[in-house]
C-alpha cells in the first residue's frame, strides 16, 4: 500500500466512501480529516472498492478500513492486517465506531476491543440546546440571558465575516497556552475557511462593538447531525459560549435531530464543559487489537 496525503483535491474520493455511510461521529468526516490533517499527519490508500486510512508520523496507527459494501469487508481487513505485518506495526486500529466493530465480529478474525472514554463524541438534543429547556440547562439559559442583557451584539454568516474570524482565532491562539494541538487548530481553521467554497459549511460569528468576539463553524451530517467543529469566544464575555451554541442552532437546527459537539480527550475541564450542556448519549469509539 502506497499512502499519500490527504489533499483537498482528494475530496472527491473520501467523500465516495464516507458519504454513504450513516455515522454520526466527526472521525469519518472529510471535513474534521481535512481539518486536522496536518496535526495528524492524515494519509491515504484507496482501491476501487476500499479506502485506508493512516495517521501519525514516529508511531503511525491506522483507522478502521472503509468499503463500499459488506462484500468486500472482509478483503478490507486481510489486505489491512497483511500491510501491518510487512510493515512491522502493530495490529491495532482506532477509531473504530459501533457499526465497524459488528461487522467485525461476523468475520473469522481473532482480536480484543475496549472502549476509548476519551475519544466517545458527545451527542445532544438539537431541540434541547436551541432552548435551554428544563432544570438541567438553567444556568446554561441564565448564562444566555445575562449576554443579551449585557451587551449590544452583530450576528453575521460565518462566510460574511471570514477575515474576522480569522483574526478572532489568531489572538486567541496568541493569548492562550501554546500547545501543538491548538497551533495546528489555527492552521485548520486558516484551512476552512479560506476553502470554504469546497465544504458545507455553515456558522455564525457575533460582533460586539464592531469587532468579532465569537464564532462557530458547523456542518450538517446525514441529514440528522449537526456538527460542531470550531466554536471560539473571548471569554471577557460572560455568556457568549451559550449564546453561540444556542444561535447557531436556532439559526441552522430545523428538521436536525442531533448535534455532535465531538470528543472530551480526557481534559479533565473539557470534559466538564462538554458535560454541562447535558449529552443524550455518548458516541462510542473502540481500539480493536488483532491476535
Amino acid at each position: 500500500m502506497d499512502f499519500i496525503p490527504l489533499t483537498i483535491e482528494t475530496k472527491n474520493i473520501w467523500d465516495k466512501f464516507l458519504n454513504p455511510f450513516p455515522y454520526k461521529n466527526s472521525s469519518y468526516q472529510f471535513t474534521n480529516l481535512y481539518l486536522w490533517r496536518k496535526f495528524n499527519n492524515t494519509m491515504y490508500f484507496a482501491t476501487a472498492n476500499h479506502l485506508f486510512i493512516k495517521k501519525g508520523i514516529e508511531d503511525p496507527y491506522f483507522m478502521a478500513p472503509v468499503y463500499k459494501n459488506t462484500l468486500h469487508a472482509k478483503e478490507a481487513y486481510e489486505m489491512l492486517l497483511a500491510h501491518m505485518e510487512q510493515c512491522g506495526h502493530e495490529k491495532v486500529i482506532r477509531d473504530v465506531e459501533k457499526s465497524q466493530l459488528e461487522d467485525l465480529k461476523k468475520m473469522p478474525f481473532t482480536f480484543t476491543y475496549e472502549l476509548h472514554r476519551d475519544q466517545q463524541e458527545y451527542i445532544y438534543s438539537v431541540d434541547q440546546l436551541r432552548t435551554y429547556q428544563g432544570k438541567a440547562l438553567h444556568k446554561k439559559k441564565n448564562h444566555f440571558n445575562q449576554f443579551i442583557r449585557n451587551h449590544d451584539y452583530t450576528i453575521k454568516y460565518i462566510e460574511d465575516s471570514v477575515k474576522e474570524c480569522i483574526e478572532l482565532a489568531e489572538k486567541w491562539f496568541e493569548e492562550s497556552e501554546y500547545s501543538p494541538q491548538l497551533y495546528h487548530e489555527l492552521l485548520g481553521i486558516r484551512d476552512l475557511l479560506g476553502n470554504r467554497t469546497s465544504f458545507n459549511l455553515k456558522g455564525i460569528s457575533v460582533f460586539i462593538d464592531g469587532v468579532c468576539q465569537g464564532f462557530t463553524i458547523l456542518e450538517v451530517i446525514q441529514d440528522e447531525v449537526i456538527l460542531n467543529h470550531i466554536e471560539k469566544a473571548q471569554k471577557t464575555f460572560n455568556g457568549l459560549y451559550a449564546f453561540l451554541v444556542k444561535t447557531a442552532l436556532e439559526e441552522f437546527g430545523d428538521g436536525i435531530l442531533y448535534t455532535n459537539r465531538e470528543q472530551d480527550l480526557g481534559i479533565p475541564g473539557l470534559r466538564k464543559s462538554k458535560e454541562s450542556y447535558m449529552p443524550l448519549f455518548l458516541e462510542e469509539k473502540y481500539i480493536v487489537r488483532f491476535t
